[in-house]
């Protein structure tokens, strides 16, 4: 968990600070601090008040800043006057806060130097990147695979960007009402406990989502490209598993930027000759190198070993490494997609959620089989009646 040492005899100030990150983070009040005492991630706050009155604030900031060893540290000032905080920031200080600032002032901007922290030193969760030129298998890949991820115990959100309305959501047979958008607004004070709290949850599994359009049918408006890549290294903070299906995401920009971005990339094609150059364009319209292609993997949807067209071919095509196959029943699938209940949450289709599961490299779950235990212990409660009468 990350830290706020906070360099102040001042207990209000330190009452606020401490209930703006209740739970978050955790935060000690010290007059004094060593390199012993520094967490590995988070935010040294300085009260300008607690200096002596001999003592310049760009004096105090430098010797401060020298022993955070690379923590932001941040001024806690009664007076934003322009020229103290020139000369704080001129030493090192990375923000300026009052003093009297209020629990959702101290949150918005201890919370971003936070998550920065934790960006650059927590383990980062795995992020796969799932996209194709047919929008439904591409979603309900990524699903499944998000789901297989849950069901193994790691924590695993998905986000889907296809439009005008999030297929992931039609398949889990659900509504999401807090989407991608929101959760960039909420980027400031965003950890595990409020996404967890915010995000929907597919409640068998416990998996997270997250559309781009919320519910709303519609594109958000005001997003970046930065805003979402910002958002995906924060979520690797929060979370195991981190699924994206690119849906109708078609910026070469963001795509180029979430290719270098991901641990695994999953291009999903037919064994169509259609397909295989819808790829080919998209892939050569995002500029993807040597070093993309090696963590790119093609997945060949509803495989049939009959079509000529098969993995090595298309592979070669593309330059891939590796093709695998995806066989699914036609029939299945569609009563999936009608009914809302997932392809690898079914029992009938047992063989496709091993695929899967083989795909993003879990065991699969097992399948329950019948049991004859209930018929036993009617069985048994039926004798017992007779022998009491």
């Amino acid at each position: 968990m990350a830290a706020i040492l906070l360099l102040s005899v001042d207990r209000l100030l330190a009452d606020r600070i401490d209930q703006a990150f209740a739970g978050r983070a955790s935060f000690r009040m010290v007059q004094d601090i060593a390199a012993g005492d520094l967490p590995g991630a988070g935010v040294v706050v300085l009260d300008r008040a607690a200096l002596a009155a001999n003592r310049s604030l760009s004096e105090a900031v430098t010797e401060t800043v020298a022993i955070a060893k690379g923590l932001p540290v941040v001024v806690a000032s009664d007076t934003l006057e322009s020229a103290e905080v020139l000369a704080a920031i001129r030493a090192g200080a990375v923000d300026v806060l009052a003093r009297d600032a209020g629990v959702d002032e101290i949150a918005t901007v201890l919370g971003r130097l936070l998550n920065s922290a934790l960006v650059g030193y927590a383990q980062p969760g795995r992020f796969t990147l799932v996209l194709g030129p047919s929008q439904e298998a591409v979603a309900v890949l990524s699903t499944d695979a998000a789901l297989t991820h849950a069901r193994a115990g790691r924590s695993t959100i998905l986000l889907d960007c296809t439009l005008p309305k999030s297929a992931c959501e039609t398949y889990l047979d659900t509504k999401c009402t807090y989407g991608i958008a929101a959760a960039i607004g909420d980027m400031a004070r965003l950890d595990a406990n409020l996404l967890a709290n915010t995000a929907l949850r597919h409640d068998p599994t416990g998996l997270m989502l997250l559309t781009l359009d919320a519910g709303t049918a519609t594109e958000p408006a005001g997003i970046a490209a930065g805003d979402i890549t910002a958002l995906i290294e924060l979520l690797r903070t929060c979370c195991n598993e981190i699924v994206l299906c690119v849906g109708s995401l078609r910026n070469p920009a963001l795509l180029r930027d979430l290719l270098r971005m991901a641990d695994r990339i999953e291009i999903v094609a037919t064994q169509s000759i259609l397909d295989l150059e819808a790829i080919r364009r998209l892939l050569d319209a995002i500029g993807v190198g040597e070093l993309d292609r090696a963590r790119s993997r093609l997945l060949l949807w509803d495989y049939q070993p009959a079509v000529l067209l098969d993995g090595k071919r298309m592979a070669d095509v593309l330059e891939l490494k590796t093709a695998l196959g995806v066989p699914v029943d036609p029939t299945l699938l569609r009563n999936a997609l009608n009914l809302g209940k997932p392809l690898v949450l079914e029992p009938a289709a047992s063989a496709y959620a091993q695929v899967i599961a083989r795909i993003i490299g879990v065991e699969s779950a097992p399948q329950q089989t019948p049991t004859l235990a209930p018929l036993r212990r009617l069985l048994n409660r039926s004798a017992r009646k007779v022998q009491a009468r």
